[in-house]
């Protein structure tokens, strides 16, 4: 549908979820769906955004995919899910904790999609106007720098 666009994978598993749901759910990804989305996101637009390319083995999208399902299976409700992803669930018990997972996500999606701090700097500058980003944008840049 046009209007209310939806992802179906057909040949994914539940750690393929995990990953589209934290690339889907970081500041670069927003941030580049706000340059093309005016008043709704539409199926052309949905299928035009770019996801990172990560080979099955590698260790960043496993990373991604471990980080999405602890953010995101936050108890037994999601207990099947995560059973059938083979990822851990549930395991984020702080909001110091829940945030560096964030931090993470963000770095490893932006390190996957070859950015460089450069980008990185205007990404965060641009994505709100007014927000104190600083904070955020210090953390993530701890990361990425450590995936290098």
């Amino acid at each position: 549908v046009n209007n209310a666009p939806y992802i179906f994978l057909q040949n994914g598993e539940e750690s393929d979820e995990a990953f589209l749901l934290a690339v889907m759910s970081s500041i670069p990804f927003d941030w580049l769906a706000r340059h093309h989305v005016e008043i709704h996101l539409n199926i052309f637009i949905l299928n035009s955004l770019p996801f990172p390319l990560a080979s099955a083995d590698s260790q960043h999208k496993s990373e991604l995919q471990i980080l999405a399902a602890r953010l995101a299976a936050i108890d037994d409700r999601y207990s099947d899910w995560s059973k059938k992803s083979g990822l851990e669930f549930g395991s984020i018990n702080s909001e110091e904790q829940k945030q560096d997972a964030i931090y993470r996500i963000e770095a490893l999606v932006e390190y996957l999609c070859g950015l460089d701090e450069d980008d990185i700097q205007v990404i965060f500058e641009t994505f709100h106007q007014g927000w104190d980003y600083m904070p955020r944008l210090e953390a993530v840049m701890t990361h990425f720098r450590s995936l290098q």
